[in-house]
């Protein structure tokens, strides 16, 4: 059994946020269904520039490789056409949730938004995921991860020095966390208070709040201390000399994150300096002499000697890896963070993807299938709908489905 099996989601997410929050209930066991534009016209166009896609060979690898896509079927349905509405309102009659990721009103435009969703099952859980949210003055403004990051004050508080502009790191924290695992976290906690309610309700996830709410802490000490952090200037965002990352001989590098007070005196008899246990927190001239001589010392070996030499003294280090070292290192292989999943149509067989870092264990995820091609399964859910061959063809030939 599977945690979420049963439940049944619409995905109507083109970007990362919304898909990576549908993931997460695919590999609960949801069954997630995504609800796409036809590939023809503007969105072939964008895709073969994007994504490479030139043809159905290439879309099937770039959806079995797709980890966003995996336990997912795929419909491909034209809203713009009038028909299409009324045949999403068939499929949302024993949904349990929508997920859209479309800026404020997109939805309401196309007939299929929350109020309208309401009508028919008043027990849908409806997510949208935006990046400023549907009601305020920026809510209808285009943004992306990094516009998000920069409103919410996180972007300000990455890199080396005030004196440096702001480093713009992957978008893992608005897109990926701020959108997608808050959007996951709001679904569950919707479909537990409706075993209670028996209702479903609207969920408006925004990004950039996200964002904000996983600085709780920094805002908190804010409001407490008056404190304003800057970049490079706290302990936790490369201020200190027991908490940054060092060079080492090979040009690689180890992280040191000695916070406590024990782990910067293990690390200084490791190194032979036992003379600044004392100095974890020096200052000015002081504390840039023990960087320099922890800078010179890190030089003397390769970052895989290092780490040899620190991990069983009680000391937290960590390489600092390349993705492709990430995926090798015995740890991730070891807790099943990369998978083998079956590719049918490819000529590998098989594609490896990332596994599920939620481990419970008695309903744990998997990965059941690889991503769905755009379209896939819409004769399939039709008919499952009651309708017809011939009316199936009909649709696809006046370009409702595809």
């Amino acid at each position: 059994m599977l945690a979420l099996e049963g439940i049944k989601v619409l995905d109507f997410c083109r970007n990362a946020p919304g898909m990576f929050c549908t993931m997460i209930l695919a590999d609960m066991g949801a069954d997630v269904l995504m609800v796409e534009r036809p590939m023809t016209g503007d969105r072939a166009d964008y895709e073969r520039v994007v994504s490479g896609i030139t043809g159905p060979e290439e879309e099937l690898r770039h959806a079995s490789y797709n980890a966003l896509q995996r336990n997912k079927r795929s419909i491909a349905l034209n809203l713009k056409e009038p028909e299409a509405p009324e045949l999403f309102y068939r499929l949302v009659q024993d949904a349990d949730v929508v997920v859209e990721g479309f800026r404020p009103g997109v939805m309401d435009r196309l007939g299929v938004g929350y109020e309208k969703v309401k009508e028919i099952n008043p027990r849908v859980v409806y997510c949208s995921i935006s990046g400023y949210g549907q009601t305020g003055p920026y809510a209808n403004m285009a943004g992306h991860d990094l516009n998000y990051i920069s409103f919410a004050g996180a972007l300000g508080l990455i890199g080396p020095s005030e004196d440096e502009k702001p480093s713009i790191p992957l978008n893992l924290v608005a897109d990926y966390a701020g959108g997608g695992l808050c959007g996951a976290v709001a679904v569950l906690t919707a479909l537990v208070a409706r075993q209670t309610t028996g209702r479903g309700q609207y969920l408006d996830i925004a990004m950039t709040e996200g964002v904000l709410y996983m600085m709780a802490a920094v805002v908190s000490t804010f409001y407490d201390k008056g404190r304003l952090l800057k970049r490079g200037t706290s302990q936790l965002n490369g201020g200190a000399n027991f908490y940054n990352v060092y060079r080492t001989k090979d040009g690689k590098y180890l992280s040191v994150a000695a916070i406590e007070p024990w782990f910067w005196v293990n690390l200084c008899r490791a190194l032979g300096r036992e003379d600044l246990a004392d100095s974890r927190d020096a200052q000015g001239q002081q504390r840039q002499e023990i960087l320099a001589f922890l800078q010179e010392t890190f030089q003397q070996r390769t970052r895989d000697e290092w780490f040899e030499l620190l991990k069983d003294q009680n000391i937290s280090v960590g390489k600092v890896y390349a993705l492709d070292e990430a995926l090798a290192d015995p740890q991730v292989v070891h807790r099943g963070m990369v998978v083998e999943v079956e590719a049918p149509g490819l000529p590998e067989g098989k594609v490896s993807q990332v596994g599920i870092p939620i481990h419970l264990s008695e309903t744990p995820g998997r990965v059941r299938h690889v991503g769905s091609m755009t379209g896939q399964h819409t004769e399939e859910v039709l008919l499952g709908l009651g309708y017809t061959r011939e009316q199936v063809e009909d649709l696809r030939r006046r370009e409702v489905v595809q």
